[in-house]
């Protein structure tokens, strides 16, 4: 009986660590990400994106990519003027350990954009260490 309680309590305090994980990696990807979109400024991004990090995507049929800071320099600053019609949404997480895989969507008017990224927690910090994404043109 007290090996039964046991486990149940290491398994309730697994469950309970790991959804403040993945409150934490949904929480990095709206308060930075999201919000680096919804500004149009890459500032909220710094030190969320590694450095050398990547991101990749396909194009023509051949594999793209590029380092997160120009993808960070690629910002204007401002608003998209269609902002108030675009949508973002996380669409799952997945944590273990330190290691964290995410997926969200960015709609919006003209495109549906559909990211994965690879985190990895430093410290108290969840970092995103590299990105993939695929377009789907709606027009």
């Amino acid at each position: 009986m007290a090996l039964a309680l046991l486990l149940s309590l290491t398994t309730l305090a697994a469950a309970q660590s790991d959804t403040a994980s993945d409150a934490a990696v949904r929480r990095t990807i709206e308060q930075h990400y999201f919000a680096a979109h919804a500004s149009g400024s890459g500032e909220p991004l710094r030190g969320v994106f590694v450095e050398d990090g990547r991101m990749f995507w396909a194009a023509d049929g051949q594999l793209r990519s590029r380092t997160s800071t120009d993808y960070i320099k690629g910002f204007t600053g401002k608003p998209a003027a269609d902002e108030s019609q675009r949508q973002r949404r996380i669409l799952a997480v997945d944590v273990t350990g330190d290691v964290a895989v995410a997926k969200a969507e960015l709609d919006y008017p003209e495109v549906r954009l559909v990211d994965y990224f690879i985190l990895v927690r430093s410290g108290s910090d969840w970092k995103i260490v590299s990105k993939a994404f695929q377009r789907f043109p709606k027009r």
